[in-house]
C-alpha cells in the first residue's frame, strides 16, 4: 500500500513538473495553441460551388435575358481569379410542369437547358465548369431561354423539380456549396394545382409556403448543423419605380416571395432595373464569400485567432479580412481577403479547453 502511494505521488509530481514547463511568463498556465490548416497536401482547396440559374422564359423576358448574357463576364471574373472549382447549369421557370403533367414535353422541362427549346440555338453543353472551352459563349447560348415558355412562372417549384430529377445528376455535387439564382420579372406562383390563380398574392392558400422551400433546400443540401450550404439570390422587380419602368407592354409584379426566400437563405436581392454588371458582381462575390467559411475543430479563445494566407497575416475585418462566428465556430473570409484555390491557409488559436 505504501509503495502504491509513493508511485502515485511520483506521478502527480511529474505531471505538475510538465505543466510548469508549459507555463507562460508571470506564473500562469495555458493550454498549448492548436491550429487548423485548411489544405490538402499543403495546398488549400476551397469549397466547390454549384450554380443553378433559373430563368424566366415568359413573353416579357427578352431584354432581361440579353442583359444577363451581355454582363456574364462580371459574374464569372472572380471565379476565374480565384480558380474556383465550379459547375454551372441553366433551367427555366416552367420546369414545374413535370410535377403536374404527364406529357413527355412537360416532363422534359425539368431537364437542364443548353439553349432555347425548339430552336437550333444550342451549345451542346448542359453543365459548364472552369474547363469548358469558350465558356462565355456557351453561357450566352444556354442563358437565352427565349420567350415562348409558360407564362405561369413557378420558379421555386421549378428549381425543386430540376434538382431532384435524376437525369440532371451530372450537375449537383453533395459536397459543393449550392447557389441558386432566379432571374424573373414576375412573382413566384408555385402551388399544387394547374391553372392560374385568381389573385397573385402571397396569402393565397393555393401557394406553397416560402418556408416549405427553405425546408426542402435544408434537407436537400444536408441540413444546417454547420450552417447552410446554399443560398438563393434573385434578380427581379423590387419596387414601384422598377415596375413602372418595365411594365410599358406587359403586366408584371413586384416580387415578395423571391425576396423572402433570398433573405431567409442569405442570398442577394438584385434589381432588373439596376446595372446588371454590378449586380452580377455582387452576387458572385457573395457566393464566393459564403463558400469560403471554415469551421474550426475546437472552440477558440477569439482574441488568440491568427489567420495566415501564403505567409501573410490577414486582419480581422468585415470588409476585406476575416470574421469569426462563435455560434458556428466558423471563420469567414471577406472581400479581397478571400483566398485563391492554390493559397496556403493556416489558422492558429488557443483553445478554450484542454484537449483530452
Amino acid at each position: 500500500m505504501i509503495n502504491q502511494i509513493a508511485r502515485n505521488s511520483v506521478l502527480v509530481a511529474s505531471t505538475l513538473s510538465l505543466l510548469a514547463g508549459c507555463g507562460k511568463s508571470g506564473g500562469t498556465y495555458s493550454t498549448l495553441a492548436d491550429s487548423d490548416s485548411y489544405k490538402q497536401e499543403a495546398v488549400f482547396v476551397p469549397k466547390k460551388i454549384d450554380v443553378l440559374w433559373v430563368i424566366d422564359n415568359s413573353g416579357s423576358m427578352q431584354t432581361s435575358q440579353q442583359n444577363l448574357a451581355s454582363n456574364f463576364q462580371s459574374f464569372i471574373a472572380r471565379f476565374k481569379q480565384n480558380n474556383n472549382d465550379f459547375r454551372m447549369a441553366v433551367g427555366a421557370t416552367d420546369a414545374w410542369e413535370k410535377g403536374l403533367y404527364t406529357s413527355t414535353s412537360s416532363i422534359n422541362k425539368a431537364l437542364l437547358r443548353d439553349g432555347e427549346p425548339g430552336t437550333s440555338n444550342h451549345s451542346g453543353v448542359f453543365v459548364m465548369d472552369k474547363n469548358t472551352p469558350n465558356l462565355e459563349n456557351v453561357f450566352v447560348t444556354n442563358i437565352k431561354q427565349g420567350i415562348n415558355g409558360n407564362g405561369d412562372e413557378r420558379a421555386f417549384e421549378s428549381f425543386k423539380q430540376i434538382l431532384t430529377d435524376s437525369r440532371n445528376s451530372a450537375f449537383r455535387r453533395p459536397d459543393a456549396f449550392l447557389a441558386i439564382i432566379i432571374v424573373s420579372d414576375e412573382e413566384d406562383f408555385s402551388r399544387s394545382v394547374t391553372g392560374l390563380i385568381e389573385k397573385y398574392e402571397d396569402e393565397d392558400p393555393k401557394l406553397f409556403s416560402v418556408d416549405s422551400y427553405v425546408n426542402f433546400l435544408d434537407t436537400f443540401t444536408g441540413g444546417t448543423a454547420n450552417g447552410r450550404n446554399y443560398a438563393v439570390s434573385n434578380i427581379s422587380i423590387h419596387d414601384q419605380s422598377c415596375l413602372t419602368q418595365l411594365s410599358t407592354i406587359h403586366q408584371l409584379k413586384i416580387n415578395k416571395r423571391y425576396k423572402d426566400l433570398t433573405n431567409k437563405t442569405g442570398g442577394i436581392n438584385g434589381s432588373l432595373c439596376s446595372d446588371f454588371g454590378n449586380t452580377l458582381q455582387i452576387i458572385s462575390d457573395s457566393i464566393i464569400k459564403l463558400s469560403s467559411s471554415f469551421k474550426l475543430s475546437r472552440e477558440p479563445i477569439p482574441e488568440t485567432i491568427t489567420v495566415i494566407v501564403n505567409g501573410v497575416v490577414v486582419p480581422e475585418n468585415a470588409s476585406n479580412g476575416w470574421t469569426y462566428n462563435s455560434s458556428t465556430l466558423t471563420i469567414t473570409f471577406n472581400g479581397s481577403a478571400v483566398p485563391a484555390a492554390d493559397a496556403n491557409v493556416r489558422i492558429t488559436f488557443d483553445p478554450k479547453s484542454i484537449k483530452l
